[in-house]
């Protein structure tokens, strides 16, 4: 404010202050025939009077309004004075006094700021700060610098008074948000007409409902997030902390690291998994990150038993599905799925499964043998889930001339879409399916060569690597499209039991 004012009088304008019980709206015009311009609003503090002692006396105007916000104040309707030094003084007071954390009518009880304390965990409840308040960053000195703020003013006068409820809540814990001091001067002072009651009761709802979500998460499992994270589609995908440990805590689980753990992460990579040079830079960074996983998973990384593992997978299907064989199919992996459209009012973000989501049916996943066995050593398995993988756009060896050349099974859903896997239990069922197709694939027809086809969310692709019998597997040949639309799927990297082959014929040992 006092900053403001400093610029319109160095402009040689004439500033006009309209003030209500707690607020302060500043008007400027250059000559006395212009209409006043709204120029903003906020606190009336002691820097801005200094900025008005020390300007020509009468330059300054001011004007007293009923108005909720001054700023919508009829200004013909006001009687406009000079803004002098004790009038400006006379209104600081009586507004400090209205809005003052301390001698209102009903004061705040030790008891119900203890409610308060222990509600907020010492923070500031107002959403996006979160303030510690019980140290100062600067002198690193530890003590009480937070403000008791009433939602409904404990004074009638005050910022959202009302005659009849501000006596019956001035000493409501409900009623009071914990804020540091530049929010409790914005709630009250700079915009308390905005800051309505239903809109601070909400907030605080909030804050009070993510506190306890955090705490009891103490009591959470431990699990290590790991980030399977790449460049899809040349859209690098941006890592959030925040959103992951909310995912973490949404399923019951809590990070046991500061940071997660990265596997194969090519943010940096422009997607192209037909490029020579794409899978060059993958296979420099697998030769490092499949032993560092595979230490983890054993546990001789830190001398310790396997770990509960959190997986947050957005990478290109050959990655995830060589992600979800190493990590396999054992107790104590949680796979997230990134959702897209759901943004506003997911608990746990994007990472976590939809509150709104229905339970699927027990048939919403289902295999079709789209050609029989007879006796052939190779077969496709196709994944059709977020599209029908149309039998033209695979390679002559699997189709040709109209026909399918190879045994082939297709596992497909109810419906197709990105959102098809909306629910925890959508994994749970898809992977039931694949292990029947796995079954059927090596068990009965002892195939030794799959070509992979799987067009489906992350979390599918993830889990579709997970149900590779690694001990008794046969050769996995992964595809994915080439560029366009309806464009065909060329083969990509090759999983054995124990090798992983480029498609330049590069190795790794698995």
């Amino acid at each position: 404010m006092a900053h403001l004012l400093q610029e319109l009088l160095a402009a040689g304008k004439e500033p006009l202050l309209v003030v209500n019980q707690f607020t302060c709206s500043v008007f400027s015009r250059t000559a006395s025939t212009d209409v006043w311009a709204f120029e903003g609003i906020g606190d009336l503090g002691g820097e801005s009077l200094a900025a008005i002692s020390s300007c020509r006396r009468g330059i300054v105007k001011w004007a007293v309004t009923s108005a909720a916000n001054p700023k919508d104040a009829d200004l013909a309707a006001l009687a406009i004075t000079a803004a002098t030094k004790s009038l400006l003084q006379t209104w600081q007071a009586a507004a400090l006094k209205i809005t003052s954390t301390k001698g209102r009518t009903g004061d705040v009880t030790p008891k119900t700021a203890q409610k308060v304390f222990i509600s907020s965990a010492w923070r500031c409840q107002f959403e996006g700060c979160g303030e510690d308040l019980t140290s100062h960053f600067a002198t690193d000195s530890h003590a009480n610098y937070s403000y008791l703020a009433h939602i409904v003013a404990s004074s009638v006068d005050g910022p959202r008074g009302d005659p009849v409820w501000s006596p019956r809540l001035a000493d409501d814990a409900e009623n009071i948000m914990l804020l540091c001091d530049k929010c409790h001067r914005l709630i009250d002072r700079v915009a308390p007409a905005f800051y309505t009651t239903e809109k601070l009761r909400a907030m605080r709802a909030r804050n009070v409902t993510s506190i306890k979500r955090l705490l009891a998460g103490l009591q959470y499992p431990p699990a290590v997030p790991i980030m399977l994270i790449g460049n899809v589609t040349g859209q690098p995908h941006h890592y959030s902390k925040r959103n992951v440990e909310d995912a973490m805590l949404n399923a019951g689980l809590r990070s046991s690291r500061d940071e997660p753990e990265y596997f194969c992460c090519n943010n940096y990579i422009l997607h192209n998994p037909h490029s020579t040079a794409y899978w060059g830079c993958l296979f420099e960074s697998l030769s490092t990150d499949i032993p560092r996983l595979r230490a983890l998973l054993n546990g001789s990384a830190r001398g310790q038993a396997r770990p509960h593992l959190a997986i947050f997978p957005v990478h290109s299907t050959s990655v995830l599905i060589l992600g979800g064989r190493l990590i396999g199919d054992t107790a104590g992996v949680s796979v997230f799925q990134f959702h897209r459209d759901k943004v506003a009012g997911n608990q746990g973000g994007q990472w976590a499964w939809p509150s709104d989501a229905i339970e699927p049916s027990t048939d919403k996943y289902r295999l079709e043998v789209l050609k029989d066995f007879s006796g052939q050593n190779e077969a496709c398995l196709l994944v059709s889930l977020t599209f029908d993988v149309a039998l033209d756009r695979l390679t002559t060896q699997c189709f040709e001339n109209g026909e399918l050349r190879l045994p082939t099974i297709k596992l497909i859903a109810d419906r197709f879409g990105s959102d098809v896997m909306g629910h925890p239990k959508d994994l749970e069922l898809f992977g039931t399916k694949l292990d029947e197709a796995v079954r059927k694939l090596q068990d009965q027809w002892k195939v030794q060569r799959i070509h992979l086809i799987v067009g489906a969310p992350a979390s599918a692709c993830f889990r579709v690597g997970q149900k590779m019998q690694a001990r008794n597997q046969a050769t996995y040949v992964c595809y994915e499209t080439d560029r366009g639309i309806g464009s065909s799927f060329k083969a990509t990297i090759e999983i054995s039991s124990n090798m992983l082959t480029g498609p330049n014929g590069e190795q790794i040992a698995l």
